[in-house]
């Protein structure tokens, strides 16, 4: 059987494909472009935007399109919160939402036999447990581990928690063993990723954290390990010390923002005020003085005021922030924010994205100018560039996989320039 995958979406989406693509080669199937015939296309949908939900729902159709007879296959967030739109799509034979996906080869398998999966085959949130698909690479040296899934933090602008249901965590044995085999194989760096990654282990027996897992990592060998997006609520005392501590952290954290303004934070229903946020991020610094934080915000929430907007820009630049993801805000149906007054316009919300972008850029290229001078630790990628471990992009001599040892020398727009320091 030949199958075709596409992803719309966050990086835990893209493991998830990864993960679902390697269950089928391992059944002895074949995996092949979208663009080529198959026997089943799976979309991986998402959710989190307009755009995405429109996107997600073009590209089912496309597939159909181009293949009226194969099997069409809807996972993911939107496939979830949207169950009965997506099964009415032309030639949508099977919508298995954010659940099913580690047995999804015999549900496949079943379909294209005639039979009909029975409904507890994907069973609703209540009943889900946490699927250990396997770490998948990103490349031939990087490797993704999924260690948690679920949220329950209801934003009122977000539909995940809807789509992810329950905090569902890995088990610390689960990850050791996959530590293990990752380290066994040779990836020099791992990275630590899930929906609401700072809440891993509220739901198993002795509650671990996120901080046991770095711990964990360094046990096993790990050489570089990464952290995916983090509540910044997460980053107290005792999370610096661990990261401090550990011998394979990258000095890099994603630190989710959203607003600079305490009141668009309150009507965001995100638990924290920026004098909170700054305070943890200081302390990050305070242990780790070369760590960089990266964050998202999101422009023209509704009701957002330009005195609020302007709250959000001088906040960006007191924490000066080493990368930024700006983008607009997005009405999702069902959500408090979607029936929230003083809804913005396309054009409103488009202008203090670019704003928000401009503010990025300048803060991205002082934190790298801020590196001159510096020797890194860079893991070389196949363009010839790399990442150090605060997740400055660098150009320099080096082969692909290895590790090696660059004075930043300038800068090229938002990239470093290295030289190998012999």
């Amino acid at each position: 059987m030949k199958v075709a995958f596409y992803t719309l979406g966050c990086k835990v989406n893209h493991y998830e494909t990864a993960a679902m693509a390697e269950l089928f080669q391992a059944a002895g199937h074949q995996v092949v472009d979208f663009s080529e015939a198959a026997d089943a296309y799976i979309v991986n949908t998402c959710t989190v935007t307009a755009v995405a939900d429109q996107k997600s729902r073009q590209m089912l159709s496309r597939a159909h399109a181009q293949s009226p007879d194969a099997l069409i296959v809807a996972v993911g967030c939107y496939s979830e919160v949207a169950k009965e739109k997506v099964a009415s799509l032309p030639g949508v034979d099977l919508v298995l939402g954010t659940g099913g996906r580690k047995d999804i080869v015999p549900l496949v398998e079943k379909v294209l036999l005639g039979e009909q999966p029975t409904p507890e085959a994907v069973p609703p949130f209540s009943r889900r447990q946490f699927e250990d698909l396997s770490a998948v690479a990103d490349s031939r040296t990087r490797a993704t581990l999924k260690v948690q899934d679920g949220c329950v933090s209801f934003c009122t602008y977000c539909a995940i928690p809807f789509a992810r249901g329950a905090l569902r965590s890995r088990s610390l044995a689960s990850c050791r063993r996959e530590l293990m085999t990752l380290v066994e194989k040779g990836y020099r760096e791992i990275v630590l990723t899930g929906i609401e990654l700072t809440e891993y282990g509220k739901d198993l027996s002795g509650r671990p954290t996120l901080n046991d897992l770095i711990r964990l990592s360094d046990e096993c060998g790990v050489e570089r390990l990464r952290l995916g997006s983090l509540d910044p609520r997460f980053a107290d005392e005792a999370f610096a010390r661990t990261c401090a501590d550990s011998r394979s952290l990258c000095h890099q954290f994603h630190l989710s923002l959203q607003s600079g303004s305490d009141t668009v934070l309150g009507r965001m229903n995100r638990r924290y005020t920026a004098a909170e946020y700054l305070r943890n991020a200081d302390r990050l610094r305070e242990y780790m003085p070369d760590a960089a934080i990266t964050t998202d915000v999101i422009a023209g929430f509704p009701g957002e005021t330009e005195a609020e907007h302007g709250e959000t820009c001088a906040f960006l630049r007191q924490v000066g922030f080493a990368r930024i993801h700006a983008f607009p805000y997005s009405r999702r149906p069902g959500t408090k924010a979607a029936a929230m007054p003083g809804q913005l316009t396309r054009q409103e919300k488009g202008a203090r994205t670019r704003e928000l972008i401009t503010i990025g850029a300048t803060l991205e290229k002082a934190f790298i100018d801020w590196q001159i001078g510096t020797v890194q630790q860079v893991l070389m990628e196949e363009d010839g560039t790399g990442y150090t471990g605060n997740y400055v992009r660098v150009r320099c001599p080096g082969p692909a996989g290895e590790l090696v040892t660059v004075r930043i020398e300038g800068r090229e727009d938002t990239i470093a320039i290295g030289g190998i320091v012999q």
